[in-house]
């Protein structure tokens, strides 16, 4: 859960002047599915997320709630909103994913 805290005020503070030193944080995520994906922060403005095996980077977009992220091809997203997320991978959704404790 410190976890979550921690990528979540780094995200709001992407604006400022932050201590790269608290970089990575990983999050590992369970989806209602039955699947999962992890979260890595390896900066404030963008993160790798590893699904099924593969990897890719996206980087922050502007979001009125939560953070949302996004590849260049435009065919991954990721929304995060406290300890809750959505991945969408390709024509994938997953839907109703929590952080692991």
């Amino acid at each position: 859960m410190k976890k979550i805290y921690l990528a979540v005020t780094m995200g709001i503070l992407a604006g400022c002047t932050v201590d790269q030193s608290y970089f990575p944080v990983e999050i590992i995520y369970d989806c209602q599915q039955g699947q999962y994906f992890a979260v890595t922060y390896p900066a404030a403005e963008s993160v790798e997320i590893t699904y099924l095996n593969k990897t890719r980077t996206l980087e922050r977009q502007r979001s009125a709630s939560g953070a949302q992220y996004r590849d260049i091809e435009g065919v991954t997203y990721l929304y995060t909103k406290g300890d809750e997320a959505m991945l969408e991978w390709d024509e994938v959704r997953l839907e109703g994913c929590a952080a692991r404790e």
